[in-house]
């Protein structure tokens, strides 16, 4: 290492960064490749992220592998232009559905004969949240920020007045990616849903089904107070017509045209949850809910 003639430093930690980006060293773009890959499509072509050694699964595409880790270089590192590539692909735009060759050759996908459907992540989960009802903030860079948090969960601090910041409604609707993360003190809703742990490194994420999520989306006043937000955004775009307000929430939730059935549905509990005494205003909130 020859160090640089400003003397300010001893140049060790450029002369790292070049040895790991440098082309005569493959591996870096490859688990790079290999990280894109598993975050579009659920499971890398290497299953063991974290492992390209003998301790690892062996690559089910090491040709492709080899291909996609070549582009991230002639792409100058550019992530934008390889999600691009990715995204555009053939493979990342097959069916979910599979035929019965695909089924008897590859059952459990692990060739990618067909597109795996896969559940949002924590983040995904609430960013669709605050998408649908219009109040996301959508604003790129600065501070964490830091939603409401429940009593119940605050009261577990060490210092309950001071462990978590104040921010304004429309900084605490920003995505989730500037959710400040404290090991000690989670929000309930990115917990729920299998966040990444916070305490180790965390290369896949485990999905797991327990009848907690369906009641905190439920039950958490977070979720309660987006549902009224989403009832609003309705009437204000559908006036006081139910059956538009409802179409207009299923096309935001499902981004297709309403199906009768699902309108008829709506309809259905809107009616009987106002034959129970609600008005109409707290009977569309919990419509929104459901």
């Amino acid at each position: 290492i020859v160090p640089p003639s400003h003397g300010d430093s001893t140049g060790r930690r450029l002369a790292l960064a070049k040895w790991i980006v440098d082309p005569g060293n493959p591996r870096t773009s490859r688990v790079l490749a290999n990280r894109l890959w598993q975050h579009h499509f659920g499971r890398g072509i290497v299953a063991t992220p974290d492992e390209f050694g003998k301790l690892g699964l062996p690559p089910t595409h090491p040709e492709l592998l080899d291909w996609l880790a070549a582009a991230v270089v002639e792409r100058d590192w550019r992530l934008k232009d390889m999600h691009r590539l990715i995204m555009t692909s053939a493979t990342y735009r097959m069916d979910s559905r599979a035929s019965d060759d695909a089924r008897r050759v590859d059952p459990i996908n692990e060739l990618f004969s067909r597109f795996d459907m896969r559940r949002l992540t924590a983040e995904e989960v609430r960013d669709s949240i605050l998408m649908v009802n219009g109040s996301i903030n959508t604003a790129i860079g600065g501070e964490p920020v830091y939603p409401p948090l429940p009593e119940e969960v605050l009261a577990t601090a060490s210092r309950p007045g001071a462990a978590w910041g104040n921010s304004s409604p429309e900084e605490a609707a920003r995505r989730s990616l500037y959710v400040h993360v404290k090991r000690s003190l989670k929000m309930p809703l990115l917990e729920m849903f299998d966040m990444a742990d916070t305490d180790t490194a965390c290369p896949v994420r485990f999905n797991t089904t327990v009848p907690t999520q369906a009641l905190t989306m439920l039950n958490s006043d977070l979720l309660n107070n987006q549902a009224m937000v989403l009832a609003e955004r309705l009437q204000a775009e559908s006036g006081d017509d139910p059956e538009a307000m409802i179409r207009r929430g299923l096309e935001l939730a499902t981004q297709r045209p309403a199906h009768p059935d699902d309108v008829a549905s709506c309809l259905a509990m809107l009616s009987d949850l106002e034959s129970g005494g609600l008005s109409r205003e707290n009977a569309m909130r919990y419509v929104c809910l459901g």
